[in-house]
């Protein structure tokens, strides 16, 4: 049976959503023949349609597949065709409008409120300061971080133990297997994530009823981006509401309110993990654009606050000159927050790798200009 769904899967059109209703701590189902299994200790996972649904709808776009299955919610399915509009538009991406005949669910949506927590500086500003306060932080392991990696999460399963005591709240890791199928590790990340992490939300449908995703863009800088405050709500089915929240508020001012406010500075100073590029088991290299970053902004709004997981051996101007030039224009609109450092050398090493960033985009755009 799975040879004969990766062989369909590879050559038809659409991409076949099983129709399961799973529940429990450790749940497995199959999408084009391929394994998908998620799991979580503390709690109890949903594994329907409109999670799955919403998992690989843009991995098979990007492959010009659609989606079909038995039923699913009508709520999700009208945010389906809008989501197809938007990616056909920002990437020029096409695919079938999904096959699956639409209910209508009439139970009301739990009132709690579930947020994603990657210990970054957007979510955890949301878990302090989201308009809507998250009842349940919820790390998603195998996105970020391998499962291989078990150090590293058990020291993040502790820092997230540690945010949901501090603040009154109740956590949940969820381990997925989600990026090594087959069909993620034929997609673009940056564009997939978004679904990914409405997926998780979906997920905790039997307890919660709204699932909050950060951003990391102020709403002045937005571009098309695989988590956006036009993309994230469209995720929502009738029982889990996805919002985006955050776009009202510059990086560098969240990373200022949180290191000035009472109960959230000893947090961040102990738990807050920024770098992906070269994490460890300790925390925080140090070293690269994300790491940097945020030492300037600390450096700039806070002297002497230091991150205590995060190496500061390199100099901080040093650290700067030795990074690379931004090759993304929403990467470089973030750094050009950090303008206006008190220290000159800093300052002077920022505006270099700004116009170094700079340079490197133009030669960019006009290598694409010349062979197009």
């Amino acid at each position: 049976m799975s040879l004969f769904e990766k062989i369909a899967c590879r050559a038809g059109h659409f991409v076949r959503i099983p129709d399961v209703h799973l529940e429990g701590h450790d749940l497995k189902a199959k999408v084009c023949g391929y394994p998908l299994h998620v799991r979580s200790e503390r709690t109890a996972l949903s594994l329907s349609p409109e999670a799955l649904a919403t998992a690989f709808l843009l991995p098979a776009t990007t492959i010009s597949k659609g989606l079909k299955g038995d039923s699913i919610d009508a709520n999700w399915l009208a945010g389906a065709g809008k989501i197809l509009d938007l990616f056909s538009t920002w990437r020029d991406w096409h695919a079938p409008p999904p096959r699956f005949t639409p209910y209508t669910h009439t139970a009301p949506q739990k009132p709690q409120t579930g947020l994603a927590l990657s210990l970054g500086v957007d979510s955890f500003y949301s878990c302090f300061f989201s308009r809507q306060e998250p009842d349940l932080l919820v790390f998603a392991a195998g996105f970020d971080i391998p499962c291989s990696q078990e150090k590293t999460l058990r020291r993040v399963q502790n820092s997230l133990a540690a945010v949901a005591q501090a603040t009154g709240k109740d956590w949940t890791m969820i381990t997925t297997d989600l990026r090594q199928h087959r069909l993620y590790r034929k997609s673009p990340w940056d564009w997939t994530h978004g679904g990914a992490l409405a997926f998780i939300g979906h997920l905790l449908e039997r307890s919660i009823g709204t699932f909050l995703i950060s951003s990391s863009v102020h709403e002045n800088n937005l571009a098309p981006w695989g988590s956006h405050p036009d993309l994230d709500p469209l995720w929502s089915s009738s029982r889990v509401a996805i919002r985006h929240v955050g776009q009202e508020t510059l990086r560098s001012e969240k990373l200022r309110r949180l290191v000035h406010h009472p109960v959230a500075a000893p947090l961040v100073k102990r738990h807050l993990q920024v770098c992906w590029e070269a994490i460890s088991e300790t925390g925080n290299c140090g070293r690269c654009h994300k790491c940097v970053m945020t030492r300037i902004n600390l450096h700039r709004d806070r002297p002497g606050f230091h991150l205590e997981n995060m190496p500061e051996e390199q100099p901080l101007a040093d650290a700067i000159e030795a990074l690379p030039p931004i090759t993304n224009v929403l990467s470089l609109d973030l750094r050009r927050e950090l303008v206006g450092c008190p220290d000159p050398r800093v300052e002077r090493a920022l505006q270099n790798l700004i116009r170094r960033s700079e340079a490197k985009i133009q030669s960019q755009c006009k290598t694409k200009s010349t062979t197009s």
